[in-house]
């Protein structure tokens, strides 16, 4: 016959505190998951939204310097060489760079010179306020 002893508890019981502390990161977790599901929405529906807009000149211009140089590598040249001759346009590249050769690469040079032009144009417009 076995006795069962009321006043020891099962070695494998968890204390009240880690329960509670298991339920409240668990309800942490599923509000990051419906945080993360709300931000995914609406990425894709800004952009949904921007596939209908045309690119803005300066990015076009951006793109096409850094992609129609002549000393651009030549995963580069690629891409122009298909923008002119029709085959993609630099909204579609814009689009999604991902499955484009080197295309990461490509954006953030473009980025980069979109950046040094907008900043030349602020040098320029400060020049022009202190010479008046």
């Amino acid at each position: 016959m076995e006795i069962f002893d009321a006043s020891t508890p099962p070695a494998d019981d968890k204390s009240t505190a880690e329960v509670l502390d298991e339920l409240e990161s668990h309800d942490s977790t599923t509000r990051l998951l419906n945080r993360l599901d709300e931000i995914d929405e609406l990425v894709e529906r800004i952009l949904e939204e921007d596939a209908g807009q045309p690119l803005d000149p300066d990015i076009v211009a951006a793109l096409e310097q850094v992609t129609g140089a002549p000393d651009a590598p030549a995963v580069f040249r690629r891409l122009f060489d298909r923008v002119r001759d029709g085959k993609t346009t630099w909204e579609q590249f814009w689009a999604d760079p991902g499955p484009e050769p080197g295309g990461m690469s490509i954006l953030q040079a473009a980025i980069q010179q979109s950046s040094r032009d907008i900043g030349k144009r602020m040098a320029e417009l400060a020049d022009w306020g202190t010479k008046k």
